[in-house]
């Protein structure tokens, strides 16, 4: 009798989480540094305006990432190895090179931007699909974020196309993180300078937004992405005041002042609307899960 022994499967990965390695950390502005990951697991990654990051703990340098469990119920590893998700833009993907590059704000709080500041080639993170949302064909576009935005707001003037024309004020510490952004579209940029301003407390988008000459809504598509109240006060003007229709306006909180991602999106789902949701389920065929920013 011969004992036939059945090969054992490693569990999968939660949502087909990819484990990257840092090739590059280099300081953009003297507020947002760029990491540039890469790793043979890249390899038919796919492209989006947004992915999910798995950062480890600090001092973990052998992190652990969920699995697949049943019902596709995620299996966490215990917390002092469990890595803490955050939604980032995806800002440059390369799939020649196997590279993708995230920008990261620079801040004493945030446990990503925490991560960036130390990060060294070699060091591993965990880094979802790609999904979202972004913006519509259209003829004018109105772009308007902070800088958490920003590098959401520059792939989108980079893929607009020539005949597009339209607005986009990003709001940015100081000068100095000011960012060359290469467009080809007739898209008139203004840098807001916050000078000191904490960002929770400058109204520079929503008084330039409210303040700026309206087109007709014919043909135009507006993308917002800032903190909570601005974000809620700019979709209702631009829909109520202004006549812009529902899927017209993609507007997500990127952040909610005195809250974590995590939590903020448990309690307000990034202040993304039904409609979001609705655009978000045809856009990728029923499949995605609505933990996503736009």
């Amino acid at each position: 009798m011969t004992l036939v022994v059945e090969p054992t499967m490693a569990p999968k990965r939660f949502r087909d989480v990819r484990v990257l390695h840092v090739v590059r950390n280099r300081l953009l502005t003297p507020n947002m540094r760029r990491i540039t990951l890469s790793g043979d697991e890249l390899d038919n990654y796919g492209d989006g305006p947004n992915i999910k990051l798995l950062v480890p703990p600090p001092g973990v340098t052998e992190p652990e990432w969920p699995l697949a469990g049943e019902g596709g119920r995620p299996i966490w590893p215990a917390p002092d190895k469990c890595p803490a998700l955050r939604t980032y833009s995806l800002r440059r993907y390369d799939p020649v090179a196997r590279e993708i590059d995230v920008d990261f704000v620079m801040h004493e709080h945030g446990v990503a931007s925490r991560w960036a500041a130390n990060a060294k080639p070699g060091d591993l993170l965990g880094v979802g699909l790609p999904a979202g949302l972004t913006v519509a064909p259209a003829k004018w576009y109105l772009l308007a974020g902070d800088h958490t935005a920003l590098p959401a707001i520059a792939r989108i003037m980079e893929g607009l196309p020539p005949n597009a024309r339209g607005r986009a004020f990003i709001e940015v510490p100081c000068p100095a993180d000011e960012q060359p952004i290469d467009c080809r579209a007739d898209i008139e940029l203004t840098w807001l300078h916050r000078n000191g301003t904490e960002s929770g407390d400058s109204t520079l988008i929503q008084d330039a937004v409210l303040g700026m000459d309206w087109p007709s809504p014919e043909d135009g598509f507006v993308w917002i992405g800032c903190e909570s109240a601005t974000v809620r006060r700019l979709r209702a003007h631009a829909r109520k005041q202004r006549g812009f229709g529902q899927r017209q306006v993609l507007a997500i909180g990127y952040w909610r002042r005195g809250m974590t991602e995590p939590a903020y999106a448990a309690a307000f789902r990034n202040d993304r609307d039904d409609e979001y949701f609705a655009m978000l389920d045809e856009h990728h065929g029923h499949r995605h899960h609505h933990d996503e920013h736009g």
